[in-house]
């Protein structure tokens, strides 16, 4: 989950400036495994070769973080920010009712934001009494007892959907009696703050990341009517300053988009204030026909979309309409425009190039747009690979391969197969039709054949021969067959994960003089293997580094089997997973790259779990993602709650589910990732035997928390059945030591299916 600022909810239309522009089966013998190993070679060369070509990914940097980023801005200033955009959504109304803007920042603050969401609550709360009426504030109170209720537990995050439609109904129907206006209108405000919710909480990864597109311009949009929709009820004299952010919106859409853009947001600015109720109506047209002039005028240098903003006011006020409060329009636009005069021109230039590149989406010379041009021909190719040729029956051709073989030979030739065709055509179809494995007989030509044929003997060993030529043939054909339908599944999934990576890829880059923010999270990580019973190599795999942007992976993967060879399955994911996640790519990608791999390298059943879970310390949360994995134990304060998994191993289907679950941290958490080794009775009551050492387990060095979770779950004499491996996470504030002595080791470990390959070892955190 990544990390935002607190701002990012009233100001999202600032952070678009922050987003980088980017640049340019088993084993089989013979014949048949030379076809397949050919058959494959050159498809997968091809698309190698094509991806090869243009994937030149830039090494990973730290994206651009907006000027508010500054450390200079303290806890209790940010908090302070929270509570005035509280009150300024608190009074949000749409047709004299509270509006849903700040129930859904709220739930959008408290599983990202949570030291916020408390400022926030009470700003909103005055701002409701004050701005509205005492009872939706009381209302606010109580809806936000239960905002905590979705991530309390995993598998509980569906509920945040029900809760947001609740609260949303709630807010607009307190205090009024319900009929059947009221049910439609209330219908229409929940399903418009589903998506506006929805679309939001994407929104806030993408601008993380660096990456945007017209859904982010959108998003800024929605995010500022928001925002104006709360400030429509303050007045400073004839300074009204819903009418001041709503004019420099105006001048920004005139001067980046044309006339065009400028009546779209003085429509939409208008539309704001006259669904909220308190605006009036005529205010729409005025708003248009400046924001149109002002586009026109900035076409021609953009300065001069200030004087057409209020040129169109004047025109719209002498030919059509004189709007009940004209000085306030005019002096809130007035000022709008004077604001825009003090902008440099370069802000000006780089703006209009952001604006278009979001308006028009990437390029074709852009990295993402060519993989999705590979993704397209490698589609293509595994269409090349479709079966749709049928052949002919093969009892037919068996029956005219004895025919030339024995009959034509034979001097009763024309007795048979011109005076008796049909019966004995028919009694040789009989024959070869045969379904029985065994060798054909005597007994098994037709009665009245024998009678007149003289040489049956000759007929049944003929048919003998080729019947099973004919089986070796088919079951070669079938063979083709499978591995032709195997390379069109697994192309097409390579051009499917090569489309998820064009739509992930991430394009930011390092910019000079931004000043690195300081993580809120630590982190002190043990980890305990054991291999099976009088094995020495542990099937069992471990992934832990530190990735950019204060994020750090932790992983486990339990190979198929025991062994080296298991061993080489899990440590080939691990390493897979560790090089997509340090060039930039997100958890179910990677995830979903390692079982494309596995599945690429053979037909047969080789496949792997995975437990991984990335913490990041910016944003003080935690992603988890299970495949086919034991149980995850996350302790805190004394509670242990178990996250089970129930998907696939990779490597096995093409398709794997991926469902992250997503936590809170917080300093003193522990979480516990075991393989199944680990629990060998494999039922609740392995779980729970380890939940209640968990209970009762002072926090000490992780290191030696694992190995004592190891050996109480196997016992001290003995080893496991399987390979067993615990890794044990404890979550600390930032700068903070573990107050017990961690036990360390002179060398470090060697990871167990690297004694298996001569590649260099990788030293690990």
């Amino acid at each position: 989950m990544g990390h935002v600022q607190f701002w990012t909810w009233p100001i999202i239309v600032s952070r678009i400036s922050s987003i980088p522009m980017p640049t340019t089966t088993r084993k089989c013998h013979g014949v048949f495994v030379i076809v397949r190993r050919e058959l494959f070679k050159e498809a997968y060369t091809m698309a190698g070769s094509l991806l090869l070509m243009d994937m030149h990914v830039s090494s990973e940097q730290e994206p651009l973080l907006p000027s508010h980023n500054s450390e200079k801005l303290s806890l209790r200033g940010a908090q302070f920010v929270m509570a005035v955009l509280g009150w300024v959504l608190g009074q949000a109304m749409i047709y004299h009712r509270p509006a849903p803007f700040l129930w859904i920042a709220l739930l959008l603050v408290w599983p990202r934001w949570r030291r916020f969401f408390g400022p926030m609550l009470i700003g909103g709360i005055l701002g409701t009494a004050l701005g509205i009426n005492g009872w939706s504030a009381l209302v606010v109170a109580a809806l936000a007892l239960s905002v905590p209720v979705p991530w309390r537990r995993a598998g509980w995050q569906w509920m945040q959907w029900p809760l947001l439609i609740g609260g949303t109904a709630l807010l607009f129907l307190v205090g009024h009696a319900l009929n059947v206006f009221d049910s439609v209108i209330t219908a229409l405000i929940c399903a418009g703050a589903l998506l506006l919710y929805w679309a939001a909480g994407r929104q806030i990864q993408v601008i993380d990341t660096g990456q945007g597109d017209q859904t982010t311009l959108i998003m800024g949009l929605a995010a500022m009517g928001s925002f104006i929709a709360g400030l429509e009820g303050w007045k400073f004299g004839p300074l009204a300053p819903s009418l001041l952010v709503g004019g420099v919106l105006i001048l920004a859409a005139a001067i980046l988009n044309g006339p065009g853009g400028g009546a779209v947001a003085g429509a939409t600015l208008g539309f704001t204030l006259a669904v909220r109720g308190t605006g009036p109506g005529d205010e729409i047209g005025i708003l248009v026909t400046g924001g149109f002039l002002a586009g026109v005028l900035a076409t021609r240098y953009w300065r001069l979309a200030s004087i057409g903003l209020m040129l169109g006011i004047v025109l719209y006020a002498v030919l059509v309409n004189l709007p009940k409060e004209l000085s306030i329009l005019w002096i809130s636009l007035g000022t709008a425009s004077l604001l825009i005069q003090l902008l440099p021109g370069s802000m000006v230039d780089l703006g209009r190039v952001w604006a278009e590149l979001l308006v028009r989406g990437d390029t074709p010379d852009t990295l993402p747009a060519r993989l999705n041009k590979i993704a397209a021909v490698m589609q293509e190719m595994s269409h090349a690979f479709r079966i749709d040729d049928e052949d002919s029956s093969p009892e037919t051709n068996l029956v005219e391969a004895i025919v030339q073989g024995v009959c034509k030979k034979c001097s009763l030739y024309r007795a048979c197969w011109e005076d008796e065709f049909y019966r004995s055509y028919r009694a040789l179809l009989d024959l070869t039709s045969s379904s029985q494995e065994e060798l054909l007989t005597l007994h098994d030509l037709n009665p009245e054949l024998q009678k007149r044929c003289i040489r049956p003997e000759a007929i049944i060993q003929s048919a003998n021969i080729h019947v099973n030529k004919e089986k070796e043939r088919a079951h070669f054909r079938m063979r083709v067959k499978e591995s032709r339908a195997l390379a069109e599944r697994q192309l097409g999934g390579l051009a499917e994960l090569i489309k998820d990576m064009a739509h992930d890829f991430d394009a930011s880059y390092a910019r000079d003089g931004v000043k690195k923010l300081t993580p809120a999270l630590d982190y002190a990580v043990g980890l305990a293997k054991r291999p099976r019973r009088g094995g020495l190599i542990s099937g069992d795999s471990d992934l832990v580094r530190e990735l950019p942007k204060h994020r750090v992976i932790f992983g486990l993967s339990d190979g198929m089997g025991v062994g080296p060879r298991a061993a080489w399955e899990s440590g080939t994911a691990m390493a897979l997973l560790e090089q997509l996640l340090q060039a930039g790519f997100s958890q179910k990608l990677a995830v979903r790259a390692v079982n494309t791999t596995l599945l690429l390298r053979s037909v047969e059943d080789h496949f792997a779990t995975l437990d991984l879970f990335l913490m990041d310390r910016m944003g003080r949360g935690g992603e988890l993602i299970k495949v086919a994995a034991a149980p995850t134990f996350f302790c805190r304060q004394g509670r242990v709650e178990i996250i089970r998994s129930h998907s696939l191993p990779v490597g096995i289907l093409q398709e794997v589910p991926v469902d992250p679950i997503y936590h809170t941290l917080e300093p003193g958490d522990i979480v516990v990732m075991v393989t199944d080794g680990t629990l060998e009775i494999q039922d609740a009551a392995a779980e729970e035997k380890l939940r209640r050492l968990l209970e009762e387990m002072p926090v000490v060095a992780p290191q030696v928390m694992a190995e004592t979770i190891l050996s109480y779950m196997l016992g001290h004499d003995q080893d496991g059945r399987d390979d067993a491996a615990v890794m044990v996470i404890q979550v600390l504030a930032h700068g903070q030591k573990p107050k017990t002595m961690e036990v360390t080791e002179p060398d470090p470990p060697i990871v167990e299916w690297q004694r298996l390959t001569p590649r260099p070892l990788r030293h690990m955190r």
